[in-house]
């Protein structure tokens, strides 16, 4: 898709804004050690995350070869409490996202987040470590049926936007952004500083691709 009137923008959290990794697979680690479950290394984490807590443990466990969904809801449950603990201890944004938000909000560019993390801690995280900069919507998953790549949230954004999708662009690290951005016909943008890799990311054709937040600087200065 063509780029030229940018209006807003959609952020995914984990891998895009913040690198959350090391408490994500601490806390999930933390968890399996509870159930008598091996952990498993943090680079597997890299692979794994990206859709939702129900889909990381169930892929975890998979790997461990445990196919069982009573026990992939236990986990769910405990993750809960567990990340609770940990979520602030590592976690931090990017650098250059904060030289990011500051010029998108100089500019009245709109901004939001929607992410595949549990609703309740993507708010808490951008409130303590993002909450100097205003957010139309801030939503994480509330149920596995909404979240992406269904571009349900991300239409319901644009609407509280007031914006065509065509005027926003969709902003994450995976695959699963990119289809995101695809299936709700805005811009999409994949970056290269998360937890997928390049590859991944240009096998899912974004329309751009970006590997610091100071390039995407540029690029927003050329069409907003």
């Amino acid at each position: 898709m063509e780029c030229r009137n940018i209006k807003g923008v959609i952020f995914d959290l984990d891998g895009t804004l913040l690198s959350t990794l090391d408490d994500i697979a601490t806390a999930s680690n933390n968890v399996l050690a509870r159930l008598g479950i091996e952990g498993i290394r943090r680079d597997l984490y890299k692979v794994f995350v990206g859709e939702g807590t129900t889909e990381l443990f169930r892929k975890i466990l998979e790997y461990r070869g445990i196919l069982d969904e009573e026990k992939v809801k236990l986990c769910v449950k405990l993750m809960k409490e567990e990340y609770q603990k940990v979520y602030l201890d590592k976690t931090k944004p990017y650098e250059g996202i904060s030289d990011l938000l500051d010029y998108l909000q100089s500019k009245g560019i709109k901004m939001a987040v929607l992410s595949n993390k549990n609703h309740e801690f993507t708010q808490k995280l951008i409130l303590k470590l993002l909450g100097k900069w205003d957010f139309v919507e801030v939503l994480g998953a509330k149920n596995d049926e909404d979240r992406k790549p269904n571009p349900k949230l991300a239409m319901e954004i644009s609407k509280k936007m007031r914006l065509r999708n065509e005027e926003i662009c969709f902003i994450g690290d995976s695959a699963t952004d990119i289809e995101t951005a695809k299936n709700a016909g805005m811009v999409s943008v994949g970056v290269t500083w998360g937890f997928k890799t390049l590859e991944e990311i240009q096998k899912a054709s974004p329309d751009y691709i970006f590997h610091s937040p100071y390039e995407m600087i540029e690029f927003f200065k050329k069409v907003c």
